[in-house]
């Protein structure tokens, strides 16, 4: 169930009317005609419940930064017993500002640079996944210039196949990412090269926007299989990473009542049922959910800037683009789109586009919505991950503020960028050649 509900005819998150939200903001920047706001609440209600839920595991339960690293959301994460997955030197540092321990932080990537693997042996991590096995020797230099041990898992590729938009499949031979089986095997039965690492872990992830369970049940059993052939091989394995995955129902068309689509990811029978596989095995586990957590604690608010009728169609015209919620160019992704305050009157197919100067700016080619007139507030749902982590400045337009709502209390936690922001970043400083 989404977190917006209809509160005396209006959107509202966290039993707040989002036009209220705006009207605040708008306080503050008269010229904001778009916004993120998160529901904290309901996030620490989700990281409560996804750290139960592999509670059996003793799991370390690694919250992915990518979705959404807002300082504001992962000190939510934190205090509700969560760690903190990275993917680079910013999101590292990131999660050392919102307070996460050195235990709790894992580091992923298939771009290792020298100054990451500087910081995990400097600062510190509960493991590193490696990409590839020349990965391990970069690792082992910086380790071994500050003599420090940094423990290491190998991300496999095992060829698993995930229903969905390519993009999001990470496990299939074609994918980027991870060493073949055999080559882990390899490194695994040769650790004594690399004296400063731990070098004790494997690390699968298949995919993201995860329905069905089947292929992490299925990436589940490879890295049991693995393990079994590493400890044959001499060379047990300590800890099993399984990334996440896990999905959100972005197809549900009206998220403010049951859902029709098949719901969202079975997370705590899933749960349920690795811990019973993996019984009595020793082995230590980490989770790295990200998008389950957040997407649906957020959304966009947008103002409608023009109605355009032609041809028999209707375009909406928002005042927020593709630059700002990138999923729909990208991936073809659905978001619901509700009227904050809706007007009397049929729903009937709008095209909802944005104002960037590209024919992807589209958010949905038919949306079932009333009337609506310039000046009126529709809210994107299930905005809360992937949307500001992804959003750029292209078109020359700043990135949008972002609100916060915990406890009743409303917080603009980022301003948005104006011209004058964008433009500070221009200089001109000679180089030596």
């Amino acid at each position: 169930m989404s977190v917006v509900e209809r509160v005396e005819g209006a959107l509202a998150l966290g039993g707040v009317a989002l036009d209220a939200m705006f009207a605040a903001l708008r306080r503050v920047e008269p010229d904001a005609h778009a916004c993120y706001v998160y529901d904290l609440d309901a996030v620490a209600a989700r990281a409560r419940r996804v750290h139960a839920a592999f509670a059996p595991l003793q799991a370390l339960v690694a919250y992915a930064l990518k979705a959404n690293a807002l300082g504001a959301l992962l000190e939510v994460a934190r205090e509700n017993g969560l760690g903190a997955e990275a993917g680079s030197l910013g999101e590292l540092e990131a999660a050392r500002r919102a307070g996460f321990e050195r235990s709790a932080r894992v580091l992923n990537g298939n771009g290792r640079t020298p100054e990451e693997a500087a910081w995990v042996a400097g600062e510190g991590v509960h493991s590193v996944n490696a990409d590839h096995v020349a990965e391990l020797e970069l690792l082992e230099r910086e380790a071994a210039r500050r003599d420090a041990r940094v423990r290491v898992a190998l991300r496999v590729n095992p060829g698993i196949e995930t229903p969905g938009h390519r993009y999001v499949a990470t496990g299939h031979g074609e994918a980027k990412f991870g060493v073949s089986p055999a080559e882990a095997l390899a490194a695994w039965q040769g650790r004594r090269r690399w004296p400063h690492l731990q070098l004790d872990g494997i690390h699968l992830h298949v995919g993201s926007q995860l329905l069905d369970p089947a292929p992490l049940e299925e990436a589940a059993g490879v890295a049991l299989a693995l393990r079994d052939e590493s400890a044959r091989r001499g060379a047990p394995l300590a800890f099993v990473n399984l990334g996440g995955g896990f999905g959100v129902d972005y197809a549900r068309r009206d998220r403010l009542g049951s859902s029709s689509d098949g719901g969202e990811f079975p997370l705590e029978d899933y749960a349920a049922r690795l811990a019973a596989r993996v019984q009595g095995l020793g082995l230590e586990w980490v989770i790295e959910p990200g998008r389950w957590l957040v997407a649906t604690t957020g959304v966009l608010i947008a103002e409608v800037l023009w109605v355009k009728p032609r041809d028999g169609r209707r375009f909406v015209i928002l005042g927020a683009g593709m630059n700002d919620l990138l999923r729909p160019a990208l991936y073809h992704a659905r978001h619901a789109i509700v009227p904050v305050r809706p007007r009397p009157g049929a729903l009937e197919p709008a095209t909802v586009v944005g104002p960037v100067c590209e024919s992807a700016d589209v958010f949905d080619a038919a949306a079932p919505l009333p009337p609506l007139e310039p000046g009126d507030l529709v809210a994107i749902l299930d905005a809360g991950a992937y949307g500001a982590a992804m959003a750029s400045n292209y078109n020359g337009r700043g990135r949008l503020a972002e609100l916060t709502l915990r406890d009743g209390r409303l917080t603009r936690v980022r301003a948005s960028e104006s011209p004058r922001d964008l433009a500070a970043r221009d200089r001109e400083e000679r180089l030596e050649l």
